[in-house]
């Protein structure tokens, strides 16, 4: 009763406030929020190691915590299959008085309670379906947050590989000698939107906005074929349980039809009220073996207008549908990734043929101004091209990461 009581005094201000009221109070944190929100350019520079990135991730990312909180109601729905079996127990008690009686006096006469225990279990028959439904649903979850986790750490992945090769090619550019003033400063107002853009996309990744986040080039894990060759020949065993998972909802489909030809088995228990006190003139347990009733009962519905045959075999349909499509899929997918292992080995090689020819011009003589001249052209144009591939590269090895993992 004093916690009843101490509740009601807690609510009173909130029912008391005016919604204007409380929209002004948040409007004025939210003004708050922007008032403190600083610059890109402003933001501290913090530098962090790839695995502290991934952490990072892991606790702090907006996605994430939205499959975290997916799969723990998952969790909470596979319970209640198993808590709906519980009895139920209800309190219920009443007040009732004359005005006149109010004014003089309020006695116990005036108040009565009692507490009452219900069960109820329907369609037993339906009960390991639910079970298994319930556990399915978390399970895909579970491998949905999977593949996001290894879609979100190979987009930062990306992220910093292309940052670690913009930053190169302004460097480079910066060695040209003969660009105006009017071309360096739109250089500049480049870089910087770049940079902004940059610091955004991390900062969102990592679920931080309080810094600018510097990931060290030099920690994140390298892509070679080394470590993916033999991967590539098959797919990976998260891609094979995604077609499997598609196969498996439209079984289900099917399952849930053909379920209806089984009879509806319902159980419950009805008592009387366990405890009755009303007000002075009687009270305690009436609950007995003679007043309380366990009920079952079944039924079973006779498909004459065939509605859950026809159901069934549209079902079916569609399963034996989803089966050729995840066929062709999966053969669609095979080629892609051949494509993938094609153009990074065609990349691999041609970077290695090009750093040798970089290396061989490095080391060619010059006589003259001239040949020097043109050496170091090339040389640049070289290392241009270098940085301009490896540009694209990345974007396989992004497709690599997301495929197959973080090496």
């Amino acid at each position: 009763m004093k916690r009843t009581l101490i509740l009601l005094i807690a609510l009173l201000p909130l029912t008391g406030c005016s919604i204007a009221k409380r929209i002004a109070k948040t409007s004025s944190d939210v003004e708050a929020v922007f008032a403190s929100a600083k610059e890109w350019e402003q933001l501290p520079l913090r530098t962090i190691s790839w695995n502290q990135a991934i952490s990072m991730i892991r606790n702090n990312n907006r996605e994430l915590k939205k499959l975290n909180s997916q799969i723990e109601r998952c969790e909470r729905n596979e319970m209640s299959i198993y808590t709906d079996m519980i009895p139920g127990v209800s309190f219920y008690g009443y007040f009732t008085s004359s005005i006149n009686d109010m004014v003089k006096n309020v006695s116990g006469s005036d108040v009565s309670s009692n507490v009452n225990v219900t069960f109820n279990v329907p369609t037993l028959t339906a009960v390991p379906y639910r079970v298994y439904a319930a556990k399915a649903t978390t399970f895909a979850i579970m491998k949905n947050k999977e593949g996001k986790e290894r879609e979100l750490f190979a987009t930062l992945y990306g992220k910093v590989r292309n940052r670690e090769v913009d930053l190169k090619l302004r460097s480079l550019k910066s060695d040209v000698s003969d660009t105006s003033d009017m071309e360096r400063m739109l250089a500049a107002n480049a870089n910087r939107q770049a940079d902004a853009t940059y610091w955004k996309q991390v900062a969102e990744l990592l679920g931080d906005y309080t810094a600018r986040w510097q990931i060290l080039p030099s920690s994140l894990p390298r892509v070679t074929m080394g470590v993916y060759s033999s991967r590539l020949k098959k797919m990976d065993p998260l891609t094979v349980c995604r077609f499997a998972l598609q196969i498996e909802r439209a079984r289900m489909a099917q399952y849930g039809i053909a379920m209806q030809y089984l009879p509806t088995i319902n159980a419950s228990l009805y008592s009387p009220s366990l405890f009755t006190s009303s007000g002075g003139t009687y009270s305690g347990t009436f609950l007995s073996g003679e007043d309380t009733r366990i009920n079952l009962s079944t039924s079973y519905r006779f498909d004459t207008q065939l509605d859950i045959w026809n159901s069934y075999k549209d079902r079916k349909a569609e399963y034996e549908n989803t089966r050729l499509e995840v066929a062709a899929a999966v053969m669609e997918h095979k080629h892609k990734l051949t494509q993938l292992r094609r153009s990074m080995q065609d990349y691999f090689s041609w970077r290695s043929y090009m750093q040798k020819r970089l290396e061989y011009t490095k080391s060619l003589p010059v006589t003259t101004a001239d040949e020097q001249i043109a050496r170091d052209k090339g040389i640049l144009d070289m290392k241009r091209e270098l940085l301009s591939q490896e540009k694209t590269a990345i974007e396989s090895e992004v497709a690599l990461l997301v495929e197959y993992g973080m090496p």
